[in-house]
């Protein structure tokens, strides 16, 4: 008689085992991280001139040649969620972060020679509020702090109010719906400077006069391909919608090199972790981000010398 092959283990299944059973699905909730620090904002970067052949949004045409959007000040990300200052003193969260970022670039490393989607990254989460938009900041910042490579902050998730260009104050500024709408424009033009080195910010963008509200999903796309091409040497963090909110996650899997999956401790329900995977199946990495942990001192970094250590008594 034939056996048929065992079934191979969900992603969530091995996450479980591997949390030595860890439950997902307690109904309680666990508080958002506070926020950080409040820093000087530093003078924004010198403009950049772009390559001649580069079109101008419609927004920017009457702007003088050589303006560039004003830098997003080190106050700004910080009142948006940045949980540690660049060049400040480390922290828990900063290692933790460390760490996830550190992964995330190994697996673009890893990647095929040649594979186009392997530096553009989606972070989404399976229902809202588990902490997916405070994670693509802090992953962004990290990964560019470090000098692993620079980086591209992009906000794909539109809803108007808590997204990352709602709280960067970017909601007017032409975006990646700008870039959806018209093929032609060079996406370098849509990107905003920071005040941290190395990282740049493409906010989802005001509506396009005449256009969808909601650009098609092939036309997001298609935008982020262009945007991951015209930027070969940046990684592309990808902050998307929650994945059993709307499709749109679901139509960018397959162009990107790995989906990270926040998912909130002892809040999200299995079946839903379970689902959200499903859909972005095409993708060929998915990774597990559980966030708001309630954790023991021997789980977690500790201090070490003057990394926040206290004197002894």
């Amino acid at each position: 008689m034939n056996e048929f092959p065992a079934r191979r283990p969900h992603l969530v299944e091995r996450a479980v085992e591997a949390m030595q059973g860890f439950d997902l699905l307690s109904p309680s909730p666990s508080p958002s991280p506070p926020p950080g620090p409040v820093a000087q904002t530093p003078p924004p970067k010198p403009p950049q001139p772009a390559p001649p052949d580069e079109r101008v949004a419609p927004e920017a045409a009457a702007a003088p040649a050589d303006s560039t959007p004003a830098s997003i000040s080190l106050d700004t990300l910080t009142r948006a969620g940045l949980a540690t200052i660049p060049g400040g003193a480390r922290s828990r969260i900063s290692e933790e972060i460390g760490v996830v970022q550190h992964q995330i670039v190994r697996t673009m490393l890893a990647a095929e020679p040649g594979d186009s989607r392997s530096h553009l990254i989606l972070i989404t989460s399976a229902r809202p509020d588990e902490g997916k938009t405070f994670n693509a900041l802090n992953i962004a910042v990290s990964m560019a702090v470090s000098s692993a490579m620079p980086v591209v902050l992009v906000d794909a998730d539109g809803k108007s109010h808590g997204s990352l260009g709602d709280l960067l104050g970017q909601v007017e500024a032409p975006g990646l719906r700008t870039l959806a709408a018209d093929p032609a424009l060079h996406p370098r033009r849509m990107l905003v400077p920071t005040a941290v080195p190395g990282l740049l910010f493409l906010p989802y963008g005001a509506p396009v006069p005449g256009g969808p509200e909601v650009p098609p999903s092939a036309a997001m796309a298609a935008a982020l391909q262009r945007l991951a091409t015209a930027m070969p040497h940046h990684a592309v963090i990808v902050d998307t919608s929650p994945c059993l909110s709307t499709s749109d996650t679901s139509s960018l899997a397959p162009i990107a090199g790995q989906v990270v999956m926040v998912v909130q401790a002892e809040r999200t329900q299995r079946n839903e972790v379970e689902a959200a995977l499903d859909i972005v199946e095409a993708c060929p990495t998915l990774q597990l981000l559980l966030n708001r942990v309630r954790i023991t001192a021997n789980d977690t970094f500790g201090a070490y010398g003057e990394y926040g250590a206290s004197p002894a008594a």
